[in-house]
């Protein structure tokens, strides 16, 4: 070779290099970002927001650290707490605030262009929910594969039905499919029902919380031939379908309609800590009535009104890092903590010799270290999963049409 074809030889292998660098670098440049986002507050998120949504979380992860302690040890004054063996309720809570959210979404791009883009919005969802929830699917079929193939391999959860036939291999499925379904019948009904006033759309919602409770009351009649009875067995049967337990979503629907639309707002909603307080007398009537069949359009209306007061109340009381980094990572977290609590409850409290403080002691401390290593675990699994992927939707969405309405990605639910 002459000297010209070794410098266009050295310069073809210089510029492959550069390349394959610039390429590294934007690779690498999707995980660096991660520990950046979570901790760079941004000023478009609402403060109180965040703390609500870390206290579903935790709510949840605290009563299932209390159930598998109860169920080695036995139970305690802590477990038997009602706000620990309720805390199922942080899912209504995570309802609401996808409800609020997603709404938030939907009612901004109707109102700015008279329609919804939905291979957007689902673009938009799934590159949010998928990666990680796919991820963890793949995990528990590769790493427990006898608990996989004993529930037909998950295939409820890859086509987001577990919530009906309940045989999902991802624990906490049931809601994430919940949320899908929300997901595809929300913009599709809006569509169908066409451009209408935003009061009108509030009032349609507040009929279709009625009919979802008729429709339980209904499907609790023919699970147990009577409706003023108690029967807690039939508490799973109401729990799970999205048709009998989407009132939190649609409650958080109304409350985005209410935002979105700006009208003026009069009477109890001009006072948000007086509709918090009759919202909260009504949620205790409706539990007193009937539990089983109507706790859930209770703590509907509860935590929307929480929701409502938490966005006109503008208080930065919540505004410590602790409760954005949790909120950040809530969906990780609800994802990942019941694949850990066996083994932090069965083998890390014993060698700890934690059980010598006391039984309710020592629940409280399997709740603290299930919630340290689920963070520790989310913190990794949104660096290296969510975030990068969050950079390709960004990028994936500034090729399309955008609407001037469109929320930002700082007003976008982390779970559920």
């Amino acid at each position: 070779m002459d000297a010209a074809g070794q410098v266009i030889g050295v310069s073809k292998a210089g510029q492959e290099k550069s390349n394959l660098m610039r390429v590294l670098t934007r690779f690498g440049g999707l995980f660096q970002g991660g520990p950046r986002e979570l901790v760079a507050v941004t000023e478009k998120r609402i403060p109180f927001l965040d703390a609500l949504r870390s206290l579903a979380v935790l709510l949840v992860i605290n009563q299932h650290s209390s159930m598998e302690f109860a169920k080695r040890y036995g139970a305690n004054l802590y477990t038997r707490f009602p706000l620990t063996a309720n805390g199922w309720i942080g899912v209504d809570l995570f309802f609401v605030l996808s409800g609020y959210f997603i709404g938030s979404q939907l009612w901004k791009e109707l109102v700015g262009s008279g329609t919804i883009s939905i291979g957007r919005f689902m673009a938009r969802r799934g590159l949010r929910i998928w990666p990680l929830y796919f991820f963890i699917f793949a995990a528990v079929a590769i790493l427990v594969p006898g608990a996989a193939a004993a529930k037909q391999y998950g295939w409820t959860d890859i086509v987001f039905i577990t919530n009906y036939v309940n045989h999902g291999i991802v624990m906490g499925s049931w809601s994430l499919c919940s949320e899908e379904q929300f997901y595809l019948l929300t913009p599709a009904l809006l569509l169908l029902i066409g451009r209408r006033s935003m009061r009108t759309y509030r009032w349609g919602l507040a009929g279709l919380l009625v009919l979802v409770s008729v429709v339980r009351a209904i499907t609790y009649i023919k699970l147990t031939g009577h409706l003023w009875g108690r029967h807690p067995n039939a508490f799973a049967a109401l729990y799970y379908p999205f048709h009998t337990h989407c009132d939190g979503l649609i409650s958080g629907l109304i409350v985005a309609n209410l935002v979105v639309s700006r009208d003026k707002v009069k009477g109890l909603f001009a006072r948000p800590p007086l509709l918090a307080a009759l919202s909260a007398i009504l949620l205790i009537l409706l539990v007193v009535f009937h539990s089983e069949a109507e706790q859930f359009a209770g703590l509907g209306i509860f935590f929307a009104s929480l929701v409502w007061w938490g966005i006109h109340s503008g208080t930065k009381r919540f505004g410590q890092h602790i409760f954005y980094l949790v909120s950040r990572l809530s969906f990780g977290m609800y994802l990942n903590h019941e694949y850990m609590q066996a083994w932090i409850i069965g083998r890390v409290l014993p060698i700890l010799g934690v059980m010598r403080l006391g039984s309710s002691a020592a629940s409280v401390v399997a709740f603290m270290l299930l919630t340290v290593c689920s963070v520790a675990l989310s913190v990794v699994t949104f660096c290296l999963i969510e975030h990068p992927f969050l950079m390709v939707r960004t990028a994936v969405l500034r090729k399309k049409i955008r609407s001037p309405l469109i929320t930002s990605e700082a007003s976008t639910p982390t779970l559920v």
